[in-house]
């Protein structure tokens, strides 16, 4: 049977070739204004994309690989240019390999965002929301997932920075309840991003903080009061907007 290797470009080409075949120029026109140009789009809705790849998965065969080759061809499809061919690498991994994924995949799964492969924030909280959360929720080893995710803080790259904090806005409104310090965790990946004052960094602490609000409003007003001066405008009103104004 051919290795991952062999088949990852095979199988992207063949992805793609059905996305094309389903493109529709005023869907493309949409997403490409809605997200400014920031990734090309083909205007292939999200069912057809999902449909695409678990038909894909079956019929050529890379469900008979052994999970490791499968993980890398997922994580092939965000070399891809178009937003819909990312989004097949975040499908398969979300729907088709989550089981298989443990706390060694880490660096694996750092590797589109370390390597400039996702640079918008659609694709970025659609890996967060769909893959990276629920990888840390799913584990019984789930601490030391979030404080894995958690330390590509101090990435150099925006859009893991904002994925040590998208990733967990699913489960922020647990606080303790997902583990105890889960709290101090968040806090500290909102102090790490709120220092960059770039639009997407700041808006990943206005989304967490927002999440984790539900949980413990008194730290997340402390974290406010502390962290003003350093906050935009779009973050401070996210961050607030669950809070008592009392």
């Amino acid at each position: 049977m051919a290795t991952s290797v062999s088949m990852a470009t095979p199988l992207s080409q063949t992805i793609g070739a059905q996305l094309a075949a389903a493109a529709d120029d005023r869907t493309r026109e949409w997403w490409e204004r809605y997200l400014k140009g920031s990734v090309p789009f083909r205007g292939v809705p999200m069912a057809t994309t999902r449909r695409v790849v678990h038909d894909t998965w079956r019929r050529v065969g890379v469900d008979q690989l052994d999970g490791e080759a499968q993980i890398q061809l997922a994580l092939a499809q965000f070399a891809e240019p178009y937003c819909e061919d990312k989004l097949a690498g975040v499908l398969a991994l979300s729907e088709l390999l989550l089981d298989r994924l443990t706390l060694r995949h880490v660096p694996a799964l750092a590797q589109p965002l370390e390597r400039g492969h996702i640079e918008d924030w659609s694709t970025c909280d659609w890996y967060c929301v769909k893959v990276l959360g629920r990888f840390v929720a799913m584990g019984e080893d789930r601490r030391l997932r979030a404080e894995a995710i958690a330390g590509w803080r101090t990435s150099r790259a925006l859009w893991q920075r904002r994925a040590a904090a998208v990733s967990f806005v699913n489960l922020a409104s647990q606080g303790e309840r997902f583990f105890d310090g889960f709290t101090d965790l968040v806090l500290t990946v909102c102090a790490a991003n709120v220092a960059d004052a770039a639009r997407f960094s700041q808006t990943s602490v206005g989304w967490l903080l927002r999440e984790l609000s539900g949980a413990d409003p008194a730290r997340v007003q402390q974290f406010v009061e502390e962290h003003r001066g350093s906050m935009s405008r779009e973050a401070l009103k996210a961050a607030s907007s669950h809070l008592s104004s009392g």
